[in-house]
């Protein structure tokens, strides 16, 4: 079962440095290189310069990007930008933040997770990852022998785990607002008592990938090969990855969704698509007024599907705003558990329209979808609703629950690509993980 390690824990000098505004960032995966260049731009010892480095940031003649960051961390540290603790800690990190006027406090710790094969079963998925994408994550990593950002997992309930971090000791380290208005909190936990008997409790349960699946995936790459090279045995550095970790029954966790804009596919008009889904839904109109904009219309969506059971899309047509509640048939649900034999994955919205709308309906090649130019993923209801062109669909979704990525997870199954967004994300470069050899 999983295996949870305290480290020490290194993070900029807030004796130099009051606000760390301008230091951390969002996750590299989520940001354009313009907006990671105005990162850099406003601080050049933003952590972007670590975690999305280019060889231009070193003044000094570098091999490449990699070793331009691995150089700017050792000079950080011994210059004392970097402030690293001296004894094993793990690290409480809350996120106040609002979700559509209402607040909410997300609670959860920073501590290494030993990288066990997916074989094992420790960490479960519930997503694919593509090889390309872990390729630039694994140069970085052997450059620097660090972790500048964490992989966001979840735990199943456990009132032990919850009582051990609610009564241990605890020192305030320092506290980061957003750009969305978010405030980021990290204290640090280091006490031997408390963190071992954290680590007996985890050691009998599975660990959940919310977010960070192509990390962990490259993860176990690292772990192999620094394994060959080094064979430092069970404890090695190596074996570990940095982990944020939440109780799946937070109150605060919460699960965005993500809507899709897809291109209608050539030689097809909405008339069309119409007919050919109504094979698998039944269709009834969402009646919207000419005076409605996109914020009154996303409204309108959520009430919509809010009201009905599950297993039902909202669809909105092109520049003329016509929308339909789209429900699946008794005959197509009962043929789709039929066809995916897994009630866990027949039973999700995502699955629905993959199945049932892409390729069933519209023949449509899910694997050949082009981001950006074939299909567009918003988890913002508003924007969504903006990038609405007369040749596309937008498929406004429900939310997947915690309990179904659980679920999924649990049955060894994957969700469709952009079936989840845990909002917020966490930032890069609160804290880092080092590795001692």
């Amino acid at each position: 079962m999983a295996t949870v390690c305290p480290f020490k824990g290194a993070y900029y000098n807030t004796e130099r440095f009051k606000d760390l505004g301008d230091f951390v960032a969002p996750p590299y995966d989520i940001v354009t290189k313009k907006e990671r260049d105005e990162f850099i731009r406003r601080n050049p010892k933003n952590i972007f310069a670590l975690e999305l480095p280019e060889k231009e940031f070193c003044k000094k003649d570098v091999k490449d990007k990699y070793d331009c960051a691995a150089r700017l961390l050792k000079e950080w540290v011994n210059e004392g930008i970097l402030f690293r603790d001296s004894r094993p800690s793990i690290y409480p990190y809350d996120i106040e933040y609002k979700v559509d006027g209402k607040s909410f406090v997300r609670r959860g710790f920073i501590s290494l997770v030993r990288a066990d094969d997916w074989e094992k079963r420790t960490v479960l998925p519930h997503e694919k990852t593509f090889q390309k994408v872990t390729e630039d994550r694994f140069s970085l990593r052997v450059a620097t022998k660090a972790q500048f950002s964490q992989i966001f997992m979840l735990y199943r309930p456990s009132p032990g785990i919850k009582s051990i971090l609610d009564t241990a000791p605890r020192t305030k380290l320092f506290e980061v607002r957003d750009d969305k208005g978010a405030i980021h909190r990290l204290e640090r936990i280091d006490d031997e008592d408390h963190i071992s008997w954290l680590k007996r409790e985890f050691s009998g349960r599975n660990l959940y990938i919310a977010d960070g699946h192509h990390r962990y995936t490259t993860a176990i790459r690292y772990r192999k090969e620094m394994e060959a090279r080094y064979g430092l045995g069970e404890n090695a550095p190596y074996n570990f990855t940095s982990a944020y970790l939440v109780d799946a029954s937070d109150p605060g966790l919460v699960v965005l969704p993500t809507h899709r804009l897809l291109k209608i596919p050539e030689g097809i008009d909405c008339k069309t698509v119409r007919e050919r889904l109504e094979t698998f839904f039944d269709f009834e109109e969402i009646e919207l007024s000419d005076s409605m904009g996109p914020s009154s219309h996303a409204e309108k969506f959520k009430d919509t599907l809010g009201k009905t059971c599950h297993q039902s899309l909202t669809v909105m047509f092109g520049k003329r705003r016509k929308a339909f509640l789209l429900k699946a048939k008794e005959k197509a649900r009962a043929e789709l558990l039929k066809a995916l034999g897994h009630k866990e994955l027949a039973c999700l919205d995502v699955v629905l329209l993959e199945e049932l709308v892409f390729k069933k309906g519209l023949g449509v090649d899910t694997n050949n979808l082009e981001i950006g130019k074939d299909i567009w993923y918003c988890p913002d209801s508003h924007e969504a609703i903006s990038m609405l062109r007369e040749d596309r669909i937008l498929f406004f979704m429900s939310p997947t629950k915690v309990e179904q990525v659980l679920d999924v997870a649990d049955a060894g199954l994957c969700m469709p690509h952009k079936s989840t967004f845990f909002y917020p994300k966490i930032l890069t470069g609160m804290v880092i993980s080092l590795e001692d050899y």
